[in-house]
């Protein structure tokens, strides 16, 4: 599926599709010069293996620009793909409007998730382990909790609970504030809210990944955003929210 109108603005069209023709034009077959050609063999690639193998992975990255799902590996790449992403660059999203369907609603842009988040997962999404990297987001992310109130000694959900607690701090167990309490109603839920929705990212999201084998693949790629948009979500609290503690007796 191509994705909206929003995201294709972000590519330089007419470089990309410079280079997927340049792919159509190295995998093109020509004849084998004279003397070269065999009963079993008349014709070759026009590009050299290494040529094609760098267009490859040109295009590859140029369809997760374009599509929400792409070949698993750039050799999967095809000159049917090819030339669908070429008419879907120039054609799509005109054809779509007139037929109704082009939908403007907004796209999740990896790269402006909160950087606890993304610089986490972006080595192990590069790679297509999604898995992996809503693990290491969701560890990043309960790393920098950790740091920010100085405490190593709870879980991730027993942390949660108490930095977001309504109760006063106490000595070596501070809370996070995002709001005063000066509205009662408006301070619980900006407390409570955050502490169980994270407490439910990790009990849904992040620990049955404790269950699966590393050859296992529990989430989809869509799926897998939509986590580190909900893990993204969680950090900003947690990044801006205040540090609230008294001293040790």
């Amino acid at each position: 599926m191509a994705l909206t109108e929003a995201r294709l603005r972000r590519v330089d069209t007419d470089w990309a599709l410079e280079q997927l023709r340049w792919w159509l034009t190295l995998h093109e077959r020509v004849p084998l010069p004279e003397g070269e050609a065999r009963s079993n063999r008349k014709t070759r690639f026009r590009g050299t293996t290494e040529e094609r193998e760098a267009a490859d992975n040109v295009v590859w990255e140029i369809a997760r620009m374009v599509y929400e799902e792409v070949p698993r590996h750039p050799r999967h790449v095809s000159a049917e793909y090819v030339r669908r992403t070429i008419w879907e660059i120039e054609n799509g999203s005109e054809v779509r409007s007139h037929l109704g369907l082009q939908d403007p609603a907004p796209t999740i842009v990896a790269d402006s998730l909160h950087p606890w988040v993304w610089d986490a997962a972006e080595p192990h999404w590069r790679s297509g382990n999604h898995d992996a990297a809503i693990w290491a987001a969701a560890i990043n992310v309960n790393s920098r909790l950790q740091s920010k109130v100085d405490r190593k000694d709870v879980g991730e959900s027993a942390l949660l609970k108490e930095c977001f607690s309504t109760d006063d701090p106490k000595p070596g167990r501070p809370r996070l504030r995002r709001c005063g309490p000066e509205n009662p109603d408006l301070f619980k839920d900006m407390h409570r809210g955050p502490a169980n929705f994270g407490q439910g990212l990790f009990a849904a999201v992040r620990n049955p990944l404790n269950h699966v084998t590393a050859d296992d693949h529990l989430i989809g790629e869509a799926e897998a955003l939509e986590a580190l948009a909900s893990l993204s979500l969680l950090a900003r609290w947690i990044d801006q929210a205040e540090v609230v503690e008294v001293e040790n007796s």
